[in-house]
């Protein structure tokens, strides 16, 4: 049996637990702890102790702290010490009941996933059964280590393994008779089909040959020459002409007059600066030069440039880069056809282009000197033009024939052989080759110890195999045990389920358990995540009482086909959180029957209350109470008073408060926490039924508000006015109404007021 705690030190929140007192366990030990206090952290050793995996204590090693974690206990007449992260010692006969049971081998949040049923599996079949399990996932991993030799064998003979060719059918070939004869004569058939098929593949890539174009002027030349401005009145232009002239301008006069028209600012001459406001020759040049004049000579003034670009030597020179290709390709083309291009005469077409750009850009000068005048072409440039257009009828001749060698050259390529008459010779031939090199000494080795492996781990199989039907044998009589035992469990917790068809199987290769829930005689599988919404499983048809009631009755039932049950010593974390209040009773009965058949029960909850109903009427020498308490940031393991702490919370509360008001004493806080609960107790004492359990005094004071003068309630109004002030004090040091109800500030004189206050409202005072 567990004897004491001697120490505990740096795990959790025991930084520095020293056993001091009567604090020495017995058959039936009842430990008390608030949440928060360390009773997970006391599962947490415990099951290291049972495991002798460090990691359970090392995880929960105080935080801030860099001093070891250290455990001394006292078990069975020895002391086991943890310390340097290693146990002295271990005592497998240990069992915990905790959250970490329940979400390693029952369930997490809502699902029964695969994991939970591999470990609860070794929970139900038990020593024997985990032995022959154990036997099959070494099997497990030997035939996994054998897959892995099998693959490096295949990859070992796959370095030689032709393209198309199964690793089976490679390793069955017979050796070719004769086979570097065959290899050279096929490796000559290669060669000389090679030959004949080269010439083609440059067939196919080469381009045809491409039709030409000639280069052509600006398509709105003409226009552009024979635009005027009709929107300049005659005066202005008549005295704008006299000007120039006056003034011998010459060419230019217009364009420096109608840029100098920019500058005039401030009706002031921009070369003398005298004032021309008056001067009516300046109205005429704003007539004349005004918006559609700039447009024009924007126009124009581009139309030179244009010209050349149209007709001048890069486009001639783009129209020789194609005669130059097409010359080029013809002399591939001529090697397998009969093909011929006219000889195109491209120094004449470029004489005739340098004639018709000469006489387009002298018109575009000329309309560029005198923006508003039309300019009509001369006979010389028609002339030049039409030299141009006469042109056309010598590409005409050009491109048919273009298209003429066009035609027999697509014919050409499509009448070239393809490559796959080679490829096929080829393929034979690494055939050959693969063949010769299966049954080179190395191959022939790699071969062999592939089928050795091959062997190996069919016998491994065989071994599977029967250690699977041991198992099952097993297993078939075990597990309708174990679901019975659970199902009693279950109809003692009066549940409304039950659980059915528990079987094992080999899902993923390892043993493990399956169950389903049966519900009003209907059968339900367990589910998992990928559940589809809507389906009855275990998430949506089991409350949360009901999943704890299910994990205490696989851990009770375990227990119960324990052959060395009197050996061990087991622990219950909290056994009865999230259960329904009405399972307490047969709770409580299933823990005093485990009590007389283990060695040892040690129970911790946060609930005294159902501590208090395990230790009512128990042999008094046989049952121990103990409890976690802080002191400052430690916790200590202590005697604990169990009499003192269940009794009456109203009176409780009232004692609190009533030592407070006469003589000062208790911890100020705590004081002012009583007050509402005091409050409370009273109004539920006084009005019994008119208050529902999950409401506070906040509650109550809106339905005595609420209230009219027929009911009975009526008569706590006249106490409204002082029960609100109360609730408004008290309320700021409980931390459902106010997240720093540890650190708000307290007065113990304003404090004794409220106390005295409360009393009042109950004549104490």
């Amino acid at each position: 049996m567990i004897e004491k705690f001697v120490s505990i030190k740096n795990i959790g929140r025991f930084r520095d637990c020293t056993a001091r007192g009567d604090v020495a366990f017995r058959k039936l030990t009842l430990l008390f702890a608030e949440n928060g206090k360390g009773k997970t952290t006391l599962c947490a050793i415990l099951r290291s102790l049972q495991t002798g995996q460090p990691q359970f204590i090392s995880e929960r090693r105080t935080l801030g702290l860099n001093n070891a974690a250290s455990v001394q206990i006292r078990l069975g007449g020895n002391s086991l010490s943890f310390s340097n992260n290693a146990w002295s010692g271990t005592h497998p006969d240990i069992a915990v009941f905790d959250s970490v049971f329940i979400h390693n081998n029952v369930y997490a949040g809502d699902y029964v996933a695969s994991e939970h049923k591999r470990n609860l599996y070794r929970v139900i079949v038990g020593q024997q059964g985990v032995a022959l399990a154990t036997r099959i996932e070494q099997l497990d991993g030997t035939i996994r280590d054998a897959n892995t030799t099998i693959r490096t064998k295949s990859d070992a003979v796959s370095r030689t393994l032709p393209d198309g060719v199964s690793l089976d059918t490679y390793i069955a070939w017979q050796p070719v008779e004769d086979v570097d004869t065959k290899i050279q004569q096929k490796t000559t058939d290669v060669a000389s089909q090679q030959r004949a098929v080269d010439k083609a593949t440059e067939i196919q890539s080469k381009n045809a040959l491409c039709t030409i174009e000639l280069p052509a002027l600006p398509t709105d030349l003409l226009t552009i020459l024979a635009k005027r401005l009709t929107d300049v009145t005659a005066d202005a232009e008549e005295r704008v002409r006299r000007h120039i002239a006056d003034h011998h301008m010459g060419d230019d006069g217009e364009t420096w007059l109608s840029q100098g028209l920019e500058y005039v600012a401030n009706e002031a001459c921009p070369y003398c600066g005298q004032g021309i406001g008056a001067n009516t020759l300046l109205a005429a040049y704003r007539t004349h030069f005004d918006e559609a004049y700039t447009t024009l000579k924007q126009e124009v003034a581009q139309l030179g440039q244009r010209t050349t670009t149209a007709v001048g030597e890069v486009a001639l020179n783009t129209l020789q880069q194609s005669l130059s290709t097409n010359l080029t390709l013809l002399e591939f083309w001529r090697q397998f056809d009969d093909l011929a291009l006219p000889e195109f005469p491209f120094d004449e077409v470029k004489a005739k282009y340098a004639e018709l750009q000469k006489r387009a850009l002298a018109l575009a000068q000329q309309k560029e000197r005198s923006p508003t005048d039309a300019v009509s072409p001369d006979a010389t440039f028609h002339t030049a033009l039409q030299s141009v257009d006469d042109l056309q009828r010598t590409v005409d001749a050009y491109n048919a024939a273009v298209e003429t060698c066009n035609t027999l050259i697509s014919a050409q390529k499509a009448s070239i052989r393809t490559r796959d008459s080679v490829d096929a010779l080829k393929a034979e031939l690494a055939m050959l080759e693969a063949k010769k090199k299966r049954f080179e000494d190395s191959v022939v080795r790699a071969c062999e110890e592939h089928h050795t492996a091959i062997r190996a781990k069919a016998q491994l199989d065989e071994q599977k195999r029967t250690a699977r039907e041991e198992l099952d044998r097993y297993c078939s009589t075990i597990l309708s045990t174990y679901e019975t035992s659970i199902n009693d469990y279950l109809d003692q917790f009066n549940t409304g389920f039950r659980i059915a068809n528990t079987r094992h199987n080999y899902q993923g290769g390892t043993p493990r358990s399956v169950f389903q829930i049966q519900i009003n005689g209907t059968t339900i599988d367990l589910g998992d995540a990928r559940t589809n919404s809507g389906t009855h499983c275990f998430k949506t048809t089991l409350s949360s009482g009901d999943r704890s009631a299910l994990a205490l009755a696989f851990f009770l039932a375990a227990l119960k086909q324990d052959p060395q049950i009197a050996d061990k010593i087991v622990i219950l974390d909290d056994p009865f959180t999230s259960q329904d209040r009405f399972r307490r009773t047969c709770t409580q009965q299933l823990i005093r029957q485990l009590a007389e058949r283990a060695k040892q029960v040690v129970v911790l909850s946060h609930d005294p209350h159902f501590l208090q109903l395990i230790w009512e009427g128990y042999p008094a020498g046989g049952i121990k109470t103990l409890q976690l308490y802080t002191t400052g940031d430690n916790t200590i393991i202590g005697e604990w008073d169990i009499e003192a702490e269940t009794q009456s919370t109203y009176i409780k509360n009232y004692s609190a408060l009533l030592d407070f008001y006469r003589d000062r004493t208790g911890v100020p806080l705590n004081v002012a926490r009583s007050i509402r609960p005091f409050l409370e107790g009273m109004l539920r004492m006084h009005f019994p039924g008119r208050f529902e359990a999950n409401e506070w005094l906040g509650d109550f004071i809106g339905k005595i508000r609420d209230t009219d003068a027929t009911d009975g309630l009526q008569h706590a109004k006249a106490d409204l006015v002082e029960l609100e002030a109360t609730n408004d004090f008290s309320k700021k040091y409980h931390h459902d109404q106010n997240t720093n109800a540890d650190t708000e500030p307290l007065s113990p004189d304003e404090l004794h007021g409220f106390v005295k206050r409360t009393l009042r409202l109950v004549g104490g005072c």
